[in-house]
Parts: structure tokens; C-alpha cells; sequence
């Protein structure tokens, strides 16, 4: 259980993004109420229109603290997603959905992340001949932004609707492109971003988790992983590997920390150094 009441907590969102969310906070007894009292795209727009100019933590918890403000609630959430990084920048493209619930009663946040690679990214003028394969590897509810000389456009839900843009601004004949440049982007905003809308949920998941797991000490929710040791002893030689051998547990209200050790013993020798090197 958690320590808070049922209670109705704001979510600050001109995207649609309690549909995301609401499910799993109803878990706990948090009833979300969307409000649009604030144009969120004030903190910055992935067209670029609008740049952000503060990390996606730190916009996700304005919005939270303002969701508060706005309409009095005590509890607010705010909900903020990043592209590019990841572990192989370059090479794949990764989604970081950061979801944080302010308490105004404490000045007590708690922030949940769910992270992944995600499959959407940028076409231009060269993949202009087969767009219309090349988006139709993507979920249907998938929106485009296109980016030309002529300006951006938004809600572009297939290559037909794109062809018949560009025709229109004389920009495309059919078979040559006429503009200076071209940039076909994924429109990552909420509502027009499936894979998105599931790393929402995600991150709505792990955050109900976190107010479910109660700090021994104090009390306080988010008792959760903070840190790893490694060291997990190989079973055939004995020597320290570079697997997790103990989880590190902390309370963000307290800083009261345990340390527990793994399930496993040890660590297959094909992860050691010295018997696999």
C-alpha cells in the first residue's frame, strides 16, 4: 500500500497524455485530472519552434509544480520525453520518458523513467520515391512534421497526405523534389506517437511501483534502486566478475540505504575475466 489517501492528483498536458497515465495511478488510488491552464509547449516544441532550454527532468518537474499551482491540487504530475542518446547514439534512436509527481505539501518529488530505442526517425528528399513503403513500416496513428523552405507543417498522417503538401506548395512533381530542403520528422508529440503513448505507460508503471514501495525507516515512498555493487564471485574460479552482486536500496525522504544481495551465487564463468578472458 501506499501512505497517500485516494485523492485526485493534475496532470499539466496539452497532449492527451492521461490516457497514458491515468490507468495506472487509479492502482493507488490517484485520480488524474488532465488541465490545459498552461501551454506546455512554452517549455519547448520537438519541431523546434519553440527551443528548451532546460533538461527534460527539470521541465518535467516545472510542470509538475505547476500542475499544483494552477489548480490547487495537492499532487501534480508532469511528464516530459527526450530523443537521441541512448547506448549507441547515431545508430538506433532512444526515447527517455521522465514522469514525476510533485507533492506540494512537502515540496517532495518522486521521479519514474522508463527508457528504450524506438524505431521512428527522419526521412528526406532522397526517400521521397518510396515513402509510401518506408512510412508503412510504422503504426498507423503515427503523425509527421514536414520541415521545408515553405515552412513546417504538422499532422501529416501518410505519404499520400505529404505528396499532395508538397504538391500543392509546387515542391514535388512526382518524380523530383524543387525545394531547397526537405525534412520528413516524426511528430513526437503524445497523442501523434504510438511508440511513444507505450514508453508513457511504462514510465506511469514504474512510478505507481514507486509509491508503493515504502522506505523501512521513515515511511516514505520511493524506497527504491539506487546503485549496484559488482562483484559477483565466478563458480569455477572464485574471483570477482563484473556482475551485480549486491542491489543498493535508498530512500530519497531519509537517505536510509540497504544493500541486498543477489539471487544468484555466482556468476557463470563466461562472464569471468579470468576463465573466459
Amino acid at each position: 500500500m501506499t501512505r497517500y489517501e485516494p485523492q485526485q492528483v493534475a496532470l499539466l498536458t496539452k497532449h492527451g497524455k492521461a490516457q497514458w497515465i491515468a490507468p495506472e495511478l487509479a492502482n493507488v488510488g490517484l485520480a488524474v485530472v488532465p488541465t490545459e491552464a498552461f501551454d506546455t509547449d512554452l517549455f519547448g516544441t520537438f519541431s523546434g519552434e519553440q527551443e528548451r532550454t532546460a533538461s527534460p527532468l527539470e521541465c518535467a518537474k516545472r510542470k509538475a509544480a505547476l500542475a499544483c499551482e494552477l489548480t490547487g491540487l495537492r499532487l501534480g504530475l508532469g511528464s516530459e520525453g527526450s530523443f537521441g542518446g541512448g547506448p549507441m547514439p547515431g545508430l538506433m534512436n532512444w526515447d527517455q520518458e521522465i514522469l514525476v509527481l510533485y507533492d506540494a505539501s512537502q515540496d517532495f518529488y518522486v521521479t519514474a523513467v522508463a527508457s528504450a530505442a524506438i524505431s521512428l526517425r527522419d526521412f528526406s528528399d532522397n526517400d521521397l520515391p518510396e515513402l509510401t513503403s518506408k512510412l508503412a513500416q510504422f503504426a498507423s496513428g503515427q503523425a509527421w512534421m514536414v520541415h521545408t523552405d515553405k515552412g513546417i507543417f504538422k499532422d501529416m498522417y501518410s505519404a499520400s497526405a505529404i505528396y499532395a503538401l508538397l504538391r500543392e506548395h509546387n515542391l514535388w512533381d512526382g518524380e523530383k523534389f524543387y525545394g531547397e530542403y526537405l525534412r520528413i520528422q516524426p511528430d513526437y508529440r503524445a497523442m501523434n506517437c504510438p511508440e511513444r503513448q507505450r514508453f508513457i505507460a511504462s514510465a506511469a508503471a514504474q512510478l505507481r511501483e514507486r509509491l508503493l514501495s515504502l522506505c523501512p525507516e521513515c515511511g516514505e515512498v520511493n524506497f527504491w534502486l539506487t546503485d549496484v555493487r559488482r562483484g559477483l564471485p565466478c563458480q569455477q574460479c572464485g574471483l570477482p566478475t563484473e556482475l551485480t552482486n549486491k542491489t543498493i536500496k535508498s530512500c530519497s525522504a531519509c537517505d536510509f540505504t540497504v544493500e541486498q544481495p543477489v539471487a544468484e551465487k555466482y556468476a557463470d564463468p563466461m562472464h569471468c575475466q579470468v576463465c573466459n578472458p
